[in-house]
């Protein structure tokens, strides 16, 4: 158990190395994964995993995936409304033809779905 936990300690300073302003640096994911190959450190597949997992995590929160029905006029408004409100790197707009009319918003783990199928769900269980 002390060495599981030594070994997450070891992949949350990596992880923590690994950040520039709150963000992902990946010149310094590079250096860390190289200075970690090359030394003999006991339990290295732990560590990578934990670090693995970390990061994705952290990529995840940095991106805001916005699907809709079809292609938006205000485009820039609203990218920079929702880098503001959320304060992530990348915002992708997808045109999701199966989206009957409103939006899916996915924000890492947090998904806010405002479509009529979704409404429509929401009505039927609530009957």
């Amino acid at each position: 158990m002390k060495n599981k936990k030594r070994l997450l300690k070891i992949a949350k300073f990596c992880y923590k190395q690994s950040l520039t302003g709150g963000f992902v640096d990946y010149q310094k994911v590079r250096k860390t994964l190289k200075r970690l190959s090359l030394q003999k450190v006991v339990g290295l597949r732990a560590i990578l995993r934990a670090y693995k997992r970390l990061i994705e995590v952290k990529l995840k929160k940095e991106e805001v995936t916005v699907e809709i029905v079809e292609k938006i006029t205000n485009f820039a408004e609203l990218e920079t409304e929702i880098r503001q409100k959320t304060g992530v790197r990348k915002v992708t707009f997808r045109i999701n033809p199966k989206i009957t009319f409103g939006a899916r918003i996915t924000h890492g783990d947090w998904i806010w779905d405002s479509t009529l199928s979704s409404r429509l769900r929401q009505i039927a269980g609530n009957v």
